[in-house]
């Protein structure tokens, strides 16, 4: 029998064949494995291109020096605010890796099931919460929480500004030298190293240290001749200032310096000259709330905000700040300040007043002598560096009360996001470049129904099998009168 006719060699050979198939199918997949491993391609097929890194991103990723970490803390109990922040940074977060895989690392770590790991790494950033990112480059870092990467319109998430805001801070971070911020001491102030409730304020030294800042103390006897001090904090003086410490104030604000006083009233501290000179007066007065704008223990409610960078968040996302006692400060309209542009920023309710005898039993308000509400409790002064040149050189904001920064009511209500905002606008202004970045709208889905709209459901599910049961009556119906 010839060979090409034996049935065994037959099988033998079809055998054969399906195995060399099979082989090739192999060695198809790992060549091709290979070559993608090496020449990888990725396309991004969203409608709306919701990830996809912007230019301003992509450049600020090419010019990194040093490697970036950037870790995300969340938890199983999401802000209900914004369910759908770990998914959004998740996504996000991966194509930065994928841009720069050797400069950018990327940790997910939930807070629940990896507490070991969180812990280790609040030690070294400090008390980190869940629903917060961190981005860290050497012995910087900068702690961001959920809300600060959102938008919010009428106190609903409009947008999502995440990539602007990461891409910011990884540029900040890799040019940043370390910043000072100074708290003034010898006059009575708020001890920003003390846990007391009352008398310290160590969580607003967290908050600063958790942002890449240094916080030291100083005493207003030397100049602060320091480069990377740009910001002077007086929280609560007791006592009055000397005149060559105001003179140092002076001079600190001449050299585009920026100061952040926090009043405690009645007290002034003998710094009326210094305020007169940015057109800002502080009255020897109470701010007295009615029960419509009573907090904790007769507290004062500051719910009203002008439009400005600082007081932004506390407006999109419809929050109050918590003052304890609160003195007026306004506008200085008699003030010779032509170089100089003030700015109210906070005020009381309406049915609130300022009490000049705040020293009488009942605190009723008289017309002749107090202040109506609304009543301003803050002013923030520029100066000019001239009436055709753009730009400012020295900037001060007076706050009436100094309550709101000690550990009692720091965490309470906006307090730390106002304080925040203060901090970083006068520090660190946002920079044009990052404005090229879109803010992409969020999609919010509605997950839950009323009453009525459920009724309205059931009915239309009812409807389903009736019509089927009557389409198939009209069937039957034509068919029996058809024959």
């Amino acid at each position: 029998m010839p060979f090409g006719e034996d049935f065994k060699w037959v099988r033998k050979i079809k055998l054969l064949n399906k195995i060399l198939g099979i082989v090739v199918i192999v060695l198809v997949v790992v060549a091709i494995n290979i070559f993608s491993l090496h020449h990888f391609i990725r396309f991004d097929w969203q409608k709306k291109h919701n990830f996809a890194l912007e230019e301003f991103s992509l450049n600020v990723l090419n010019i990194l020096e040093d490697p970036v970490e950037i870790c995300l803390f969340y938890g199983r109990l999401q802000d209900d605010a914004i369910p759908f922040f770990v998914n959004d940074l998740r996504n996000l977060l991966k194509e930065y890796k994928h841009a720069a895989p050797q400069w950018i690392r990327v940790k997910f770590i939930d807070t629940v099931q990896q507490q070991r790991m969180a812990e280790e790494l609040s030690l070294r950033f400090g008390a980190v919460t869940s629903n917060s990112i961190v981005i860290s480059n050497r012995e910087h870092f900068r702690i961001i929480p959920a809300f600060e990467l959102y938008e919010f319109k009428d106190g609903i998430v409009s947008g999502f500004k995440g990539e602007r805001i990461i891409s910011d801070e990884i540029l900040k971070l890799s040019n940043r030298e370390t910043k000072k911020v100074l708290f003034s001491m010898g006059h009575g102030e708020i001890d920003i190293d003390s846990v007391h409730p009352l008398c310290g304020s160590s969580s607003v030294k967290e908050l600063l240290r958790q942002n890449g800042y240094r916080v030291e103390k100083v005493k207003l006897t030397e100049k602060i001749d320091d480069g990377n001090v740009r910001l002077l904090v007086i929280a609560g003086a007791q006592t009055n200032f000397a005149e060559k410490e105001i003179q140092i104030l002076r001079n600190f604000l001449k050299r585009d310096g920026r100061i952040l006083i926090l009043l405690s009233p009645p007290k002034v501290c003998g710094l009326e000259d210094l305020f007169f000179d940015w057109g800002i007066l502080a009255d020897d007065m109470l701010v007295i709330s009615n029960n419509d704008h009573l907090g904790i223990s007769g507290d004062n409610m500051i719910d009203n905000f002008a439009e400005h960078p600082i007081t932004q968040p506390m407006i999109t996302m419809q929050l109050v700040a918590l003052f304890g006692l609160c003195q007026p400060v306004r506008v200085d309209i008699g003030a010779p300040a032509k170089q100089y542009r003030a700015l109210p920023l906070l005020s009381s309710g309406e049915k609130t007043f300022a009490k000049l005898d705040y020293l009488q039993r009942k605190l009723q308000y008289n017309p002749s002598e107090d202040l109506a509400g609304p009543v301003s409790v803050s002013v923030l002064s520029e100066h000019m560096i001239d009436e055709k040149t753009p730009g400012t050189q020295g900037k001060i904001l007076v706050i009436g009360s100094a309550d709101f920064v000690n550990n009692n009511r720091f965490c309470v209500l906006g307090n730390k996001i106002l304080f925040n905002s203060m901090v970083t606008w006068l520090l660190e202004e946002m920079d044009p470049l990052s404005i090229s970045v879109k803010v992409r709208p969020a999609e919010n889905y509605k997950i839950t129904l009323s009453r009525s709209e459920l009724f309205k459901i059931g009915i239309i599910l009812l409807l389903i099998p009736f019509f089927i049961l009557l389409f198939g009556y009209l069937v039957a119906f034509i068919r029996r009168n058809a024959r």
